[in-house]
């Protein structure tokens, strides 16, 4: 019919998403440098690799929480039956923040006692949790872009996942003040951050991290 919108199938959005995680996921490991010849032959190579250590955890911290954000995504994206170019720009806009996460862990990795670089890396997952919000809220309000039979409790899951992330992402942007160098380390703090919201929602708890 004239006028009317066509729904979109989200086979060509997933595959975009899958992709940026892949490179993103793929490039922290670029933050990781080789000691220098000249260092490893003034202290051995053991005590050199020991001065980059902020580098190794600030790499598996940034890779475990991309693994999360794309967890988060592909249960997103298991549930919905279409989508339009609203939901198509949001998820591009989210993507865009994925791709800084390399540059943002780079940056807390090099200058890890600056309240600034951290402060960077703890809102640059603060910005995703709240697109990862809001994309999932567009599509479920009213049914969207889901499914009419997934349930209320599937519905508010979804949302009880971003929102404890987001409290963990407020909680280490005030660390970013107090302990930058340890800041991100409040991440870990996710999983019981998903327990308490789970509960506060009223809902069952479920362990995964999705």
């Amino acid at each position: 019919m004239a006028g009317r919108k066509t729904p979109f199938p989200i086979n060509r959005i997933e595959a975009l998403s899958d992709g940026i995680f892949a490179i993103a996921m793929t490039i922290l490991v670029l933050n990781i440098s080789i000691p220098e010849k000249e260092t490893v032959m003034r202290i051995g190579l053991h005590q050199a690799l020991l001065l980059q250590i902020n580098e190794f955890i600030i790499y598996f911290l940034s890779f475990f929480l991309l693994g999360i954000f794309w967890m988060i995504q592909r249960k997103q994206m298991s549930n919905l039956i279409q989508t339009d170019y609203k939901h198509m720009w949001m998820t591009i806009f989210l993507l865009m923040y994925i791709c800084l996460v390399p540059f943002s862990a780079s940056l807390q990795s090099t200058y890890a006692t600056d309240w600034l670089a951290a402060l960077i890396f703890s809102s640059n997952m603060l910005i995703i949790g709240i697109l990862f919000l809001l994309n999932w809220h567009y599509a479920t309000k009213d049914h969207r872009l889901v499914s009419a039979d997934i349930s209320r409790n599937d519905i508010l899951l979804g949302k009880a996942n971003t929102w404890s992330f987001i409290f963990v992402s407020l909680v280490a942007m005030v660390a970013a003040f107090i302990i930058p160098a340890y800041s991100g380390l409040f991440f870990l703090l996710i999983p019981v951050s998903k327990f308490l919201v789970q509960r506060l929602y009223g809902i069952p708890v479920n362990n995964d991290l999705e």
